[in-house]
């Protein structure tokens, strides 16, 4: 889940309509193969695409933000992923360790103990040079808290607390700031690797708004193509519209 937070009155809302949803109303359009979501409060509109790369294990989320206000706006966006790595959390989280790596300042998580993947990694990136980390579940969500209003909405910043015999998780935050008119786009990429190698290698191809961008190109591309195959005209055009890519789409993608 993300969240975006007004640094300057502590305010914050997601961009998509949960967790932390707001009453101002939300726009979700779903394509052929990614999903927007568009949303407007205080001042700062997001559109929040999300999709999965057509070639590796790594999946997007790239934000846009703008300023709308007539000033300065200093904002935060945060992401945060719950791990598994197994069948089940509740068995696994004592053995998953988290790590920041050195290079490329991404979020590292590995389970050796997990029966199927011991030796695979899962990363977590922001293409922000500026941003802190934690690995602390407990940290970012609170005691006896929610996603709806975690404890680290109320904090400046996250801890950096990484390591092994936490409650885990993955939480990135990173600071943005917006003069009067600005946009910026913010890349998230999540995804799961073989090794350390493999992972920066993913990370240095995908990390930033070109490969993102290249990603997102690929899956309109592969979509376009394979939707493109059969076209069918009847005298219903409700019928049309159905048979004319989405049925087919809902078979291949499930």
């Amino acid at each position: 889940t993300f969240y975006i937070r007004d640094e300057e009155t502590g305010m914050f809302w997601s961009p998509t309509p949960r967790p932390a949803g707001s009453p101002s109303g939300y726009v979700c359009r779903h394509g052929f193969g990614y999903s927007v979501f568009e949303h407007y409060q205080a001042g700062i509109s997001s559109e929040l695409h999300t999709y999965v790369a057509m070639d590796a294990p790594v999946k997007f989320v790239v934000i846009k933000l703008r300023n709308h206000s007539r000033r300065l706006r200093r904002l935060s966006l945060s992401g945060y992923w719950e791990l598994v790595l197994g069948e089940w959390r509740h068995a696994n989280l004592m053995h998953i360790a988290t790590e920041t790596d050195p290079h490329s300042g991404a979020l590292f998580a590995r389970n050796a103990y997990g029966r199927e993947y011991a030796k695979r990694i899962v990363f977590a990136k922001v293409s922000e040079r500026e941003h802190s980390v934690t690995g602390n579940r407990t940290e970012f969500i609170g005691r006896n808290g929610s996603l709806a209003n975690p404890a680290a909405m109320r904090r400046k910043r996250l801890s950096g607390k990484t390591g092994a015999g936490l409650d885990p998780c993955m939480a990135i935050q990173a600071p943005i700031e917006l003069a009067e008119g600005q946009e910026r786009e913010i890349v998230f990429i999540f995804g799961a690797a073989r090794d350390t190698g493999e992972a920066q290698h993913f990370i240095q191809q995908y990390g930033g708004a070109a490969g993102a961008r290249q990603a997102l190109e690929a899956v309109w591309g592969y979509w376009n193509h394979a939707l493109g195959a059969v076209h069918v005209e009847t005298p219903d055009a409700a019928l049309d519209v159905l048979a004319n890519g989405w049925l087919v789409y809902q078979t291949l993608s499930c």
